[in-house]
């Protein structure tokens, strides 16, 4: 019997059919998204990412595997296989992909750009607890967070320089639903924004 969390994803239409390959799986389940936990360097392969961008305008492709020597595939793969269309992330960094004249910036999945905001507005606002609507609402921040701009060149995340005010806009928007929920125990000023930046530390230190 399948685990309860396992259920939601669970299909009813293979039959006796059993497939044993991902290449076979693609084929048949044609997936709109493959995300990649595997740690099996090459495993989207060719054959795999072709057949991934003749199914689908976008197809997401996310090979989160570290270090970036057992990524399931490199960016440049991704985006030839996919005529520059798949939506990517890798766990580690790879370098800008330049196609047919355009340049495509892969995104990378990492904790980074939620984990120190979250953290901030739990503590700034002393939340009695993270809720799901909490961690949420961190997610939607970032994704607002990504420009126009950034998103024609292929981005999926703000660039990593704007780090500490994408921890700003985090932290605000955590406390805000913590707030919204009745998990905030803190009053705190109107002035949001203000008050999370008077309170993140500098990393600067005094010489002697």
């Amino acid at each position: 019997e399948l685990a309860v969390h396992k259920r939601p994803y669970a299909r009813s239409d293979m039959g006796s059919t059993q497939l044993k390959t991902l290449d076979a799986i693609v084929e048949h389940v044609k997936p709109t998204a493959l995300i990649g936990l595997s740690g099996t360097p090459g495993v989207f392969n060719k054959d795999i990412l072709g057949k991934m961008g003749s199914y689908h305008k976008q197809p997401i492709i996310f090979a989160l595997s570290n270090p970036t020597k057992k990524s399931e595939c490199s960016a440049e793969d991704a985006y030839k296989h996919t005529q520059g269309r798949a939506i990517f992330a890798s766990g580690s960094p790879f370098k800008p992909v330049t196609m047919n004249g355009k340049t495509l910036i892969p995104g990378q999945g990492n904790n980074m750009y939620i984990f120190p905001g979250l953290g901030l507005g739990v503590f700034l606002c002393q939340a009695s607890e993270v809720s799901d609507g909490m961690v949420t609402a961190s997610a939607q921040a970032l994704a607002e967070a990504v420009s126009e701009k950034q998103m024609e060149a292929g981005c999926l995340y703000p660039s990593i320089d704007a780090l500490r005010e994408i921890s700003v806009i985090v932290a605000v928007r955590v406390i805000q639903q913590a707030q919204k929920e009745g998990l905030a125990t803190k009053d705190l000023p109107s002035n949001l924004h203000e008050f999370v930046r008077e309170h993140m530390w500098e990393p600067i230190y005094k010489r002697n």
